[in-house]
This record gives structure tokens, C-alpha cells and sequence, in this order.
């Protein structure tokens, strides 16, 4: 009997052996694995730490001049397309930060239930809820650059006027929020917005989680990797794109890129993103280039965001004390006498 379990035993042996060595195999790949994507994680830290930033000397020489003599017509003409029913607040929050960053006019395009609050907030823009195109075709002929996508959600009618900008030439564009994720989910959205981007400035401003479903990157390989994956799209679709995370990263289909200094995690909380697009859309609108609008706008929406968290603090300050901090945000700037040294 004994023999016999001996026997038995020296014939499983083999197996155990074989099991034991697969294992070890095993855990040398998962070893590799982990230690070349700590390895890529060094090398994006790396990246990321020489990557330029702007400063508020260079932001101050590059934003839209203010002209003696001029008149609202000046400083152009924004149509924020935003809010879908009982989304009201996105259309507030972006048409805010517009008309709070030196944009001459706004008209938001709504829900028509969104019509009370957004007179009640923003009683200086003008507001519309009819998508027919020949009420469309006038919008756009009225506007210097156009906002879409906050709220606006991604049913047939949102993805019907998004297809409806992206056919119209001779406009810049900056697409957010739920304009990025109809256009994730649509190849003839993504067709149309590579055709409109070879002819019109257009941003992007997607958070980490809507790049993931714009690209089908899992969000945290983006995140290690967020500066090259910003500008491998950027070029892929002629676009500039503002990939944000607590350093938002700006890129150019040149090859331009610029690490974003300001902000807070206080800017973690919903609506940020609104404020964003609206003051990117305005620095549109008001004749600078992509990449500089949007660089510019991802500034000075973290300095507001600064300027926000040390009134209210991180835990207490929301997306309104953003948008309403944007003046400050640009006096600091233009009266900059070394009050921010430390962002040289």
C-alpha cells in the first residue's frame, strides 16, 4: 500500500513541477509587464516635466487687444450651442465664462424650457431653441465661432445639429462633453469632423474619460501617457485638442504642446468643463488662433479656479466661482507687477 502512494505520488510529481514552472513563467511576464509600464510612466513624468508652459508675461502679450473706439461688434460673436431639457445650467455656466472673458456677444441655443433660468443669469445673451437648418444657417452666418456640446446630450436631434456645424465651413469650432461622445460613437460625426477641421480651426476639450471613448484608449494609459496622446490626435484628425487631467495638456496638429500650471482639485466638480468651452469659444471668437485660444482659455480658467479656491476653499468653491473669477483671473494677468513670480 505504501508503495503504492509512493508510486502515486513520484508519477504526480511531474505535473506538480510543470504547474510550479508555468507559474513562474507567469509571474516573470507580469514582472516585465509592470516594470515596462513603470518605465513608460518615468519616461511620460519625464516628458511632462519638460514640456512648455506659458507664463502670465506671454498670456498677457498674447490675448485680443482691447481697441479705443470700439463696440461690441469688435470683439466678436459667440453662438454656444448648449443645454438640452432641464440641463440649463451648462448653457449658464459656459455663456458666463464667455461674456466674463471680453467676448462682445453671446447667443445660446437651448432647450426653450431652459429659457427662464437662462434669462434670470444671463440676462446679455440672446437665446434661440429652433434647430430648423434655415434658423441654423442665419445662427452661424451671425456667429464668429461656435461652442457645442455641454449638455446637449447624444440623442438624434443633438447629433442632427452637430452634424449640421461640422458641414458648415468658414467658422471655428470648439466641441465639448457630449459633442466629443456623439462624434465617439459615430463614424460619419468622426468623417465630418476631420472634413470641416482641414478648412476651420477646431478644439477639442475632452476630460480623460471622453478621450477614452474618442480613441478606445483604456483612461489610464492615457493618463501615463497624456501629452503624446494628445498630440498623436491632434495631427491624426488636424484638430487642437485640450486633454484634461490636473495638468491639462494642450496640442496642436503642428506639433505644438503645453502643460497647463494652474488650477486646483477644487476645478474637480461638475461644470468645470462648461466654463472652459465658453472662455475658449470667446478667445475664438475674438480672433485668436486655435491653439492660443485654447492654451490661454486652460490658463486662465485654473488661475480663476486659484482665485475661486482661496475664497471659497477647494471643499466649498463650484463651477459659478470659476466663471466668476475669470475678471480677477484677467486683471491678475494684465497687472501682473510679480504678484505671480512664482509661475515664471
Amino acid at each position: 500500500m505504501k508503495a503504492e502512494q509512493k508510486e502515486s505520488g513520484d508519477r504526480r510529481s511531474p505535473m506538480r513541477s510543470s504547474i510550479s514552472r508555468r507559474n513562474q513563467i507567469k509571474k516573470r511576464k507580469a514582472d516585465l509587464a509592470a516594470a515596462r509600464r513603470k518605465t513608460a510612466q518615468k519616461k511620460a513624468m519625464m516628458q511632462m516635466e519638460n514640456l512648455t508652459t506659458l507664463t502670465p508675461a506671454k498670456v498677457k502679450r498674447l490675448l485680443p487687444k482691447r481697441i479705443p473706439g470700439s463696440n461690441k461688434g469688435t470683439y466678436g460673436k459667440l453662438l454656444c450651442i448648449a443645454g438640452k431639457k432641464e440641463c440649463a445650467g451648462c448653457a449658464i455656466l459656459a455663456s458666463e465664462a464667455a461674456l466674463r472673458s471680453g467676448l462682445g456677444m453671446v447667443k445660446v441655443l437651448s432647450a426653450k424650457s431652459n429659457f427662464t433660468a437662462l434669462m434670470s443669469h444671463v440676462p446679455e445673451a440672446l437665446f434661440s431653441s429652433d434647430t430648423k437648418k434655415e434658423a441654423l444657417s442665419g445662427d452661424f452666418s451671425w456667429a464668429d465661432a461656435i461652442v457645442i456640446g455641454p449638455g446637449i446630450g447624444t440623442g438624434k436631434k443633438a447629433a442632427a445639429v452637430l452634424a449640421d456645424v461640422l458641414s458648415t465651413r468658414g467658422i471655428p469650432a470648439v466641441i465639448d462633453a457630449d459633442g466629443i461622445n456623439l462624434i465617439s460613437e459615430d463614424e460619419g460625426l468622426r468623417d465630418a469632423l476631420r472634413e470641416k477641421a482641414e478648412e476651420d480651426t477646431v478644439i477639442l476639450t475632452p476630460h480623460l474619460m471622453e478621450m477614452s471613448r474618442f480613441t478606445g484608449i483604456p483612461p489610464a494609459l492615457i493618463k501615463n501617457d497624456i501629452a503624446n496622446t494628445a498630440l498623436s490626435y491632434a495631427r491624426s484628425y488636424n484638430t487642437v485638442i485640450a486633454l484634461k487631467d490636473a495638468r491639462t495638456v494642450t496640442a496642436s496638429p503642428e506639433g505644438d504642446l503645453i502643460k497647463n500650471t494652474t488650477g486646483n482639485n477644487g476645478m474637480s466638480t461638475a461644470g468645470s468643463g462648461d466654463v472652459l468651452a465658453g472662455l475658449a469659444g470667446s478667445l475664438l471668437a475674438q480672433g485668436l488662433n486655435g491653439f492660443r485660444a485654447a492654451s490661454i482659455a486652460v490658463f486662465l480658467h485654473g488661475l480663476a479656479g486659484d482665485i475661486a479656491a482661496d475664497r471659497y476653499g477647494v471643499r466649498g468653491m463650484k463651477a459659478m466661482d470659476i466663471a466668476e473669477s475669470l475678471p480677477e483671473a484677467f486683471l491678475k494677468v494684465e497687472e501682473d507687477n510679480g504678484f505671480l513670480q512664482d509661475m515664471r
